[in-house]
């Protein structure tokens, strides 16, 4: 049985989710320490208490963001799979993440709009891709070296492979309920596999 939160643990959740849904229906500029405020249950005293400023509930809700992304993401890379099977797996992760949340998604999004303006989004970016494509690059090597796809440059397609999910997340944001998503995990699967595919012996 998990621990009962502490009234501080549940009263940061709450600013936290409060943050978020202001965050996704006005954007980040416009949404004001008062729109939070007026979502919670408690005075704005206690949300100055706990956070001081617009940007450090930013800054927090993207850490928190990150953290349990990369947590989900290793959790995925510790199953023992061949490369195909590991792949297709990462990549159904990765489409069903797109759906899960619309708030997450249109916040996501406030995110990328801060990149080039605030230093500390654009490290956090930065690092956090990086990792990414390290992980990724990780799966295609193993896979090339027990000959299950073909010798291709690992950072490239890394990259590539990352850039096709993040253009999904931009078109889930604008049109969540525009595709088939089930079916689109599936196509992208059939076309990555089929590109590094080692060719078939005649």
């Amino acid at each position: 049985m998990s621990p009962r939160p502490t009234v501080e643990t549940e009263r940061r959740r709450q600013i936290l989710e409060a943050a978020m849904t202001c965050f996704a229906q006005k954007g980040y500029h416009l949404t004001t320490m008062d729109d939070i405020a007026a979502e919670l249950p408690f005075s704005k005293g206690l949300l100055y208490y706990y956070f001081k400023t617009k940007r450090e509930l930013f800054l927090t809700i993207l850490e928190n963001w990150m953290d349990n992304s990369i947590q989900a993401w290793e959790a995925l890379l510790s199953i023992d799979e061949d490369t195909t099977t590991l792949i297709h797996t990462c990549l159904n992760f990765g489409v069903q993440l797109l759906t899960q949340s619309t708030d997450l998604a249109r916040v996501e999004f406030e995110f990328y709009g801060e990149l080039g303006r605030d230093p500390v989004i654009s490290d956090a970016f930065k690092t956090l891709f990086t990792e990414f494509r390290a992980q990724i690059k990780a799966i295609l090597e193993t896979g090339i070296s027990k000959g299950e796809i073909r010798p291709l440059d690992t950072d490239a397609l890394a990259a590539v492979v990352l850039g096709i999910y993040e253009g999904l997340a931009m078109q889930a944001m604008v049109e969540p309920d525009g595709f088939d998503w089930p079916v689109v995990a599936e196509t992208l699967y059939d076309v990555v596999i089929r590109g590094i595919s080692p060719p078939r012996k005649e």
